[in-house]
């Protein structure tokens, strides 16, 4: 995170998660060194009082248009001398009031002035979240490039139970991260990350599969989103949570994923395939279960489909980031890869170093160039490894094949 110093205005609407919006302020202003105004609606101040806010900010909470201190154009200031506005919680009123060019209160004002530098952290009803004129308002919004961190799933105020909780503090912390710190590199490009293990099906409960966890791939996928990428995300069994602004399609064998990719295919500029495709799948499925009490029997093996070079089949002109795990003789195994399937780059790491690899939250990489440049990550988080692999490609794709898709 690289937060400090940076200008935010909380914007604090009527939602009862705005609770959650004391502690994020804090840790905002206490731990990430934000200079952090507040504005609160009339609304928000039936839910909560300023004081608490501005205990944490160390600065009074402009509630009014025109009351307290200079007025002057206090609505145009705090919008221009503001890195980004960030409205959390977001209701659904503040959405469509935005959406409609409504500005009758001193935080809808700034809104309009500060444009696509506002965030909305939303939180409300899962039935006004789902409502037809809600989502209309927020694609509206996002097509003007305005920030959504989308709810999560869960227990609501109201007792039903559905998307509309304020996402983690985390995840609005990194969003504000990727906001500000992003450097652009991929803006306007459509972007394919693969992460995760592949299951290839013996029966309906058992599976051949490997001990990837996705954490690399989630990381490309979050990094990418940082560069400003239209990231997709197809990813195999995992316990993460997919970082914010990407959207996720969810597969579980090889062929499903390679369904996946040729449908999206057309359309990519970037591929970095991290997933771990299982590379043998049983040849013969059983419908039903195999009993314990059968005789064992041989499971004959076929190789998995070879998804990478079906995808440059498709798209000749894409830019394709293998990912390799090799222990034995692994930069020779690497790079013939890398020339056989028709790769820009292909990124190998070695498991059987200590703190890489598979479940593992770093790394410790070699990059490899379809013109023969090589590059050497040393072991840092998954994040960062995932950070210099894209700054790298991105910056030297001029030399490549597909270097016409450079920014």
């Amino acid at each position: 995170m690289n937060l400090q110093s940076k200008q935010i205005l909380l914007g604090l609407t009527g939602g009862i998660a705005i609770y959650k919006s004391a502690s994020l302020l804090r840790r905002l202003v206490h731990d990430e060194g934000v200079d952090a105004r507040v504005v609160m609606t009339k609304s928000a101040q039936q839910f909560m009082t300023p004081l608490i806010f501005e205990t944490f900010s160390k600065k009074p909470v402009l509630t009014d248009m025109f009351s307290g201190g200079i007025v002057s154009t206090r609505h145009i200031d705090l919008a221009n001398d503001s890195d980004l506005i960030l409205i959390c919680p977001a209701t659904a009123d503040i959405v469509a009031k935005t959406a409609n060019g409504i500005a009758d209160d001193l935080l809808s004002t700034i809104v309009l002035a500060a444009g696509n530098k506002t965030i909305f952290a939303l939180a409300m009803n899962v039935n006004m979240y789902e409502n037809p004129i809600t989502l209309e308002n927020i694609q509206k919004l996002k097509e003007l490039g305005y920030g959504f961190i989308e709810p999560e799933e869960g227990d609501l105020a109201c007792n039903n139970k559905g998307k509309g909780r304020l996402a983690e503090e985390r995840i609005i912390i990194e969003y504000l991260d990727t906001w500000l710190n992003g450097k652009h590199l991929l803006k306007g490009k459509k972007v394919i990350v693969t992460a995760g293990p592949t299951r290839e099906y013996i029966d309906p409960v058992r599976f051949i599969s490997n001990r990837s966890t996705g954490k690399m791939g989630f990381a490309l996928a979050e990094e990418a989103v940082k560069e400003d990428g239209n990231v997709l995300l197809i990813t195999g069994p995992t316990m993460l949570k997919p970082p914010p602004g990407v959207e996720v399609i969810r597969v579980e064998s090889a062929r499903e994923m390679g369904k996946v990719l040729s449908e999206n295919a057309g359309e990519a500029d970037f591929l970095f395939m991290s997933a771990a495709v299982e590379d043998f799948c049983p040849a013969n499925f059983s419908e039903n279960k195999i009993k314990k009490s059968e005789p064992l029997k041989e499971i004959p093996l076929t190789l998995s489909p070879d998804l990478v070079s079906s995808f440059r089949a498709n798209n000749p002109k894409v830019c394709i980031v293998g990912f390799s795990v090799e222990i034995e003789d692994g930069k020779n195994r690497s790079i013939q890869k890398l020339v056989s399937k028709n790769m820009d780059y292909i990124v190998w790491n070695d498991p059987s170093k200590e703190g890489t690899g598979f479940e593992s939250d770093t790394n410790d990489v070699l990059m490899f160039s379809a013109n023969g440049d090589e590059w050497y990550f040393k072991k840092n988080s998954k994040r960062k490894i995932a950070e210099m692999i894209i700054q790298t490609v991105v910056r030297n794709i001029s030399s490549l094949p597909c270097g016409m898709l450079a920014p």
